[in-house]
């Protein structure tokens, strides 16, 4: 048990080195290569994850009774924080791409952060509540490799290879009322895409000898981004039972979220030279061409999502807890219509997602029984990835599991909590009418800890 709880408090040490950790994984994605790279597969808080994604109208009454996570997906729901929270997640991911022309499997596996937040109540009475954090949305790293044999007869070797994707630094503010909450969050997305191609002829009928050539496309942007919430949660039914002061209470949850559009400023390096590049050393001998810092704009377009979940709670003298929720959600961006990389396009979808989720919890209450007291999630979502390489769009499929695990108290005073959240997904991009189809494999890790910090002492 003593060794148990060492890991636990270790648990936030060790999400901030993934974070400060530069990370090595090759995704070998073809579809990182678009737009601003491979999305980061459910972007947002553990819990979600295991509900499909479902997080618009997930409001804080359905974290459990032992604490709470943070939606950072809708800032609305920060007006509802009751104690200082610190929440962190990562991913382990395994991908198999697979390509119907040439004949291909290739399998990579990587670990990744997913987010890291801070959630202060501001002034409980108020509701209003304020949370911080960073966390990555897109990812670029890759190097894939293609043998070509020209009409000539000399074979020409492609070494592709991408680096990169797009982060987030934010701040929000949320304030709750009775029926409505209402919250914002800003900040700053940050990142750069590097975009290289080697060129080697391997064999050539002549048997001249040719340098290799390097095309290399730097680009590192920025910019500040605004997300709107709301969230709006009431009762619709209530059975009381006044003899054991309990009640049975059906609320409607509902939310929606807007990213506004963003124009991100931009500086860009292009090199077109030749020389000999391995992976040790790079020796350029002849440049032909040259550019840097040259200025330029990325324009991201905005994103709408809507969503509503049905409840049970149960309230005692002892509290309360949602012992089941279902809930749905949608989600579109016109990225194909909207998305601009320095006046350029890109082989884009406009996107959409539909999401379904359920979690059930037997009975938050019944100490003696732990496993009455997990929370136990499902979702499925599916919809169009934003990236389309064939034109012929790219649909994305997924099932999620997953648990909440209260931990139990480990000092000697009340209201500090700790959980650890945990969901799976499986799923694929991609159907028969693509030629890469890329399935995947994610389990996520989440550790939230809530405490009572900032309060002032009483005296008797």
């Amino acid at each position: 048990m003593l060794f148990a709880k060492k890991i636990i408090r270790l648990t936030p040490f060790l999400g901030l080195v993934c974070f400060l950790t530069p990370t090595k994984a090759q995704i070998n994605s073809p579809f990182s290569r678009y737009g601003l790279g491979n999305e980061i597969l459910n972007s947002q808080n553990v819990n979600s994850q295991a509900m499909g994604g479902f997080s618009t109208a997930y409001t804080p009454s359905m974290n459990s009774s032992f604490g709470q996570s943070i939606n950072i997906n809708n800032p609305a729901s920060y007006g509802a924080l009751y104690m200082t929270t610190f929440d962190l997640g990562f991913s382990l991911t395994n991908n198999t791409l697979k390509s119907a022309t040439p004949l291909s499997t290739y399998t990579s596996t990587y670990l990744v952060p997913n987010y890291v937040a801070v959630g202060v109540p501001i002034d409980k009475n108020k509701k209003i509540g304020m949370v911080f954090g960073i966390r990555p949305i897109t990812q670029i790293s890759y190097s894939l490799n293609e043998l070509k044999v020209l009409s000539t007869g000399d074979s020409l070797y492609n070494n592709y290879i991408g680096q990169g994707g797009l982060n987030q630094a934010f701040i929000g503010f949320g304030k709750s009322w009775k029926y409505v909450s209402l919250g914002f969050n800003t900040g700053y997305n940050f990142g750069r895409k590097k975009i290289e191609n080697i060129k080697s002829f391997v064999f050539n009928t002549d048997s001249t000898y040719f340098y290799q050539s390097l095309a290399s496309t730097n680009t590192v942007y920025s910019g500040a981004f605004l997300h709107l919430g709301l969230q709006s949660e009431f009762p619709i039914y209530t059975s009381k039972r006044p003899l054991l002061s309990e009640s049975t209470e059906y609320s409607l949850s509902v939310g929606a979220t807007y990213t506004f559009d963003q124009n991100m400023s931009a500086k860009q390096d292009i090199v077109r030279n030749t020389g000999s590049y391995i992976t040790s050393s790079e020796i350029p001998l002849d440049t032909a061409l040259s550019y840097s810092n040259l200025p330029g704009k990325i324009f991201i377009p905005s994103l709408y999502t809507a969503g509503f979940a049905l409840h049970k709670k149960e309230i005692s003298r002892k509290g309360s807890y949602d012992q089941w929720v279902v809930g749905v959600e949608y989600s579109s961006r016109a990225w194909k219509d909207k998305y601009v990389f320095y006046g350029q396009q890109d082989q884009l979808s406009n996107s959409w997602m539909l999401r379904f989720a359920a979690q059930y919890c037997p009975n938050a209450f019944d100490f003696e029984n732990y496993w009455s007291s997990v929370v136990y999630r499902i979702g499925f979502y599916t919809g169009k990835d934003y990236i389309n390489i064939d034109q012929n769009g790219l649909m994305v499929n997924a099932f999620t599991t997953g648990l909440s695990l209260p931990i139990r108290k480990y000092r000697s005073y009340d209201y500090q909590y700790s959980l650890l959240n945990l969901a799976l997904q499986i799923g694929q991009r991609g159907t028969n009418v693509n030629n890469y189809k890329e399935s995947f494999l994610q389990f996520s890790l989440g550790y939230s800890l809530s405490d009572v910090w900032f309060n002032k002492r009483k005296y008797d």
